[in-house]
């Protein structure tokens, strides 16, 4: 088993216990794990180097030099109503945008939108705010899932 399909397994257990915990209650809100998870997920599998929490704008930089934001959302990359926070446009070169399964916590997508199209794509009423839309999902490049992680029906 490789160090990606332990790490998945893991977070697998994880997201069901937490779902459970939240079913009965006891967990009412988000904490960072999913976020943590994709960062270290990114890492390893297009070879960036995460920077210090406290980095503000950006969370990795390529072997290329370039800064990458990563931002995850829990949902589906077709739904063109969400937005991503938080953004310093004038800090990074490119932005990963993750879409997380809501039940398993299992990355389904990971898009590469680089730093042109995300302005082109802030919200005029806030302007850390990038919008998700039709158009600047078709903008952007979908990296994940790739070859080695397609399932065919």
């Amino acid at each position: 088993m490789s160090i990606v399909e332990e790490a998945q397994k893991l977070v697998f257990q994880i997201a069901a216990l937490y779902n459970q915990l939240k079913e009965l209650g006891v967990v009412r809100g988000e904490y960072k794990i999913v976020d943590d998870y994709v960062e270290w997920f990114c890492s390893y599998k297009f070879g960036l180097d995460l920077c210090d929490k406290d980095k503000f704008g950006y969370d990795a930089v390529s072997k290329y030099g370039d800064k990458v934001l990563i931002k995850t959302k829990k949902g589906s990359d077709i739904d063109f109503k969400i937005g991503f926070d938080g953004i310093r446009i004038n800090e990074f070169d490119y932005l990963f945008v993750v879409f997380i399964n809501e039940v398993t916590w299992m990355i389904d997508s990971i898009y590469k939108v680089s730093n042109k199209v995300v302005k082109q794509f802030l919200s005029s009423d806030q302007e850390k705010r990038f919008e998700w839309r039709r158009e600047s999902r078709s903008l952007s490049l979908q990296i994940y899932p790739d070859d080695d992680n397609m399932i065919f029906l």
